[in-house]
């Protein structure tokens, strides 16, 4: 191993340890967002049906593990652990960055795991914005994915003491891997949250998918502050776009053409609900998940996933919703500082239109005439 992989290694277990210390910051968003409870519902909890189709992948539940690690012998644990947790309960999962395993092909058992403990499961292969497609192609080959992630972390690499500073071309690479790989191809931010003009500019270079990465969670600008010994200032600390109104403007933008993923703190079933709600297909989870399976708890992987599955079919059940797609024809209220940013940035009509959604249609709503008094 020379000495940018042993580097790249050490570097791996440093983002575990800060991921593990460092709680979420900024906030997500998620406090401003009500859905509206149906007194008259009329739906069974145990007929409420949580399975949905990501881009041709069936799921039994809205939720990816998403990108974390992989490149060491403790994060190829992890991500057994985590795998093993994705196939008991139908999750789709991602691996972190592929490229140690590209370039160092003895840390390839820690990628490989996954596909070994869920040999059935959805996967996600994950690369760097910037890759070659040739390099992508390969990545998914590695563990046999069904879909590809390439991230983009701008603001990472800034912070990151031995990190990039060079982004151009980097738009005609992500052109260059949606056409090399036979797998659908997600744009994923990691953190700082999208806009809806950036989620515009991935899809007109051949993204299949969004993944917001917002504010509000993880927060890589403070992982490598922590890493260089910093103090990470107020505004740092607040650099970005809070989850919900990422996913507000993203859903706005994409207009329904592709899935897009939420996330970037999401902690509970509120969350999961409020997120599909707003437009999300299905939830991306890792700070959690990351420091359950840091600690070999296979048990307490399953009270977590069992407390969020329960919390998003009793609101289902609350707001009259048998069906995930029924939950994005429900009144959502937006208010707070989310409703200010959203406004300003012209989305104001579109949070008018979803707070005025029927849970109901007037036309399905039996009427009876009143009895007629003599």
């Amino acid at each position: 191993m020379n000495r940018a992989d042993e580097e790249r290694q050490r570097r791996k277990l440093e983002h575990i340890q800060a991921v593990s210390t460092l709680p979420d910051q900024g906030g997500t968003g998620f406090e401003d967002v009500r859905l509206v409870p149906v007194s008259a519902s009329e739906c069974d909890f145990d007929e409420v049906s949580v399975d949905v189709d990501f881009l041709g992948c069936r799921m039994a539940f809205p939720m990816i593990i998403n990108a974390m690690t992989g490149g060491t012998v403790e994060s190829g644990q992890i991500n057994r652990r985590l795998a093993a947790f994705a196939a008991r309960h139908g999750l789709a999962m991602a691996v972190g960055s592929e490229t140690t395993a590209l370039r160092d092909r003895k840390t390839a058992p820690s990628y490989t795991v996954v596909r070994e403990q869920n040999p059935d499961g959805v996967l996600i292969a994950n690369v760097g914005m910037g890759t070659r497609g040739d390099v992508a192609r390969e990545a998914v080959g590695l563990i046999d994915a069904d879909l590809l992630q390439v991230h983009w972390n701008t603001a990472q690499e800034l912070f990151m003491p031995e990190g990039d500073r060079k982004f151009s071309g980097l738009l005609a690479r992500l052109e260059d891997v949606c056409q090399a790989v036979d797998v659908p191809v997600i744009a994923k931010e990691v953190g700082q949250g999208m806009s809806g003009d950036a989620a515009q500019v991935f899809l007109a270079h051949g993204a299949r998918a969004i993944d917001i990465g917002g504010r509000g969670g993880t927060n890589f600008i403070a992982v490598e502050a922590w890493r260089r010994g910093m103090a990470l200032d107020e505004e740092w600390a607040a650099w970005g776009i809070p989850t919900v109104t990422s996913l507000i403007e993203v859903t706005s933008a994409v207009d329904g053409r592709v899935p897009v993923v939420a996330s970037g703190g999401i902690r509970t079933g509120h969350d999961v609900a409020k997120s599909i709600a707003l437009g999300a297909q299905v939830v991306g989870v890792a700070g959690p998940l990351l420091r359950l399976a840091k600690s070999d708890d296979e048990a307490a992987l399953d009270r977590w996933f069992e407390q969020v599955a329960w919390t998003l079919r009793a609101i289902m059940v609350l707001t009259g919703c048998r069906r995930l797609t029924d939950l994005r024809s429900r009144p959502a209220v937006v208010g707070g500082i989310t409703r200010q940013w959203l406004a300003a940035r012209g989305y104001g009509p579109r949070l008018d239109a979803m707070a005025e959604r029927p849970w109901r249609s007037l036309a399905e709503i039996p009427v009876e005439s009143p009895p007629t008094t003599v």
